[in-house]
């Protein structure tokens, strides 16, 4: 009896600190339902508007990742506690400990509240961006392609900017690994985005994160794609038949990925079949802008903001990102520099968002006290 007695008096311990940490956030996460709820509404009012079907597959593969990368850090998490038990003398009963201390871990604080909110408001977000990203050939068939081409010339001055690039990196050894790290954005994006939106404590400098992050998602990779759009290097010969100026760097990742392991060719065929099927389990096309050195530029800026060795080290997996988007033919040069561009101007609106944010708290929490004096009087 004591034993049920103790385990519904740690479950209902465990409920009511999680409820109270999510209602003492919700303010502070306050833009990010507001984002949610504007980027969705116009998502939605696009897709009715012009008569589209609202795919959530795409959006569906994006939460599958989620939860992956969700698994996998709780995976780590039980291996690190694992192995502080073994270093202490391994006690008795470890797995209960395990759960025990995995447990203290995920509650600590106002986590609970912040991955309630973070999972609440961004989860909608994505699957939007995902849906919209499906129909921007319906809305704006592709249509900037040459142009970017011929700006990039401009930028290589007579030449293409992989051309510039392909003597001192068209080796096989360094086209695989480039793509390896190009490849790894997904892992370092989860972690990042998760470190932020699961932290144990707000702060304005997390908060900027996830609206920035937001706002690069919905404007950059929804608005401006459909504005600007573009399907990249990569499919130009395919949307222009004739003389291409990227059929060279076709021909040699094609070439290199028969030994090794460049998988942005397979990914690349799997996107063309998707869109000439009209549906897939990937998502849509788009170039511009890229989005790959958009949300690295962005964790770059974040990392100056944690220390110097952050700092330096995500700033120097942008530019192997920033590199290998025009070297793996996804994209123009073009669609790198409006990406780094954008990440400073998304950080930026964020950081007004955020500090208007804090102005209007400090101003409730001023307003409160007063009106309960008052009242008393």
């Amino acid at each position: 009896m004591n034993l049920i007695s103790s385990r519904g008096s740690t479950a209902w311990h465990l409920i009511t600190t999680c409820h109270v940490s999510i209602r003492r956030t919700f303010r502070e996460n306050a833009p990010l339902y507001f984002c949610a709820i504007l980027f969705c509404g116009i998502t939605l009012a696009v897709t009715k508007i012009y008569g589209l079907a609202f795919e959530a597959s795409a959006g569906l593969f994006f939460l599958g990742m989620v939860a992956e990368f969700a698994f996998l850090g709780l995976s780590l998490l039980a291996l690190f506690e694992f192995v502080g038990l073994i270093r202490s003398g391994f006690p008795d009963q470890p797995l209960t400990i395990m759960a025990k201390r995995m447990t203290a871990r995920l509650t600590a604080q106002d986590r609970p509240g912040n991955i309630f909110h973070s999972m609440v408001a961004l989860t909608p977000l994505m699957v939007s961006f995902a849906a919209l990203k499906d129909q921007i050939p319906a809305l704006h068939p592709f249509a900037w392609d040459k142009s970017f081409m011929e700006w990039d010339r401009v930028i290589g001055m007579g030449r293409e900017p992989w051309e510039v690039l392909q003597p001192w990196l068209g080796h096989a050894w360094i086209t695989a690994s480039i793509n390896f790290v190009y490849d790894g954005w997904f892992l370092l994006m989860f972690l990042v985005l998760f470190s932020q939106a699961f932290a144990a404590k707000g702060s304005a400098l997390r908060l900027q994160f996830l609206l920035a992050f937001s706002f690069a998602w919905f404007i950059g990779g929804n608005v401006l794609a459909v504005a600007f759009s573009s399907a990249g290097p990569c499919f130009y010969g395919l949307l222009f038949p004739g003389h291409s100026p990227y059929t060279a760097q076709m021909a040699y990742l094609e070439a290199v990925s028969r030994s090794w392991p460049v998988w942005s060719v397979n990914v690349q065929h799997t996107l063309w079949n998707d869109y000439i099927a009209g549906h897939g389990r990937l998502g849509g096309i788009s170039a511009m802008p890229s989005m790959h050195v958009t949300i690295a530029a962005l964790m770059a800026i974040w990392g100056w903001r944690i220390n110097r060795v952050i700092g330096l080290a995500l700033t120097a997996f942008a530019v192997v990102i920033l590199i290998g988007s025009i070297h793996l033919a996804w994209h123009y040069a073009v669609d790198g520099i409006a990406g780094i561009t954008l990440a400073a101007i998304f950080w930026a609106m964020a950081g007004t968002v955020v500090r208007a944010s804090e102005r209007y708290m400090g101003r409730r929490r001023a307003v409160i006290p007063a009106a309960l004096d008052s009242i008393r009087v």
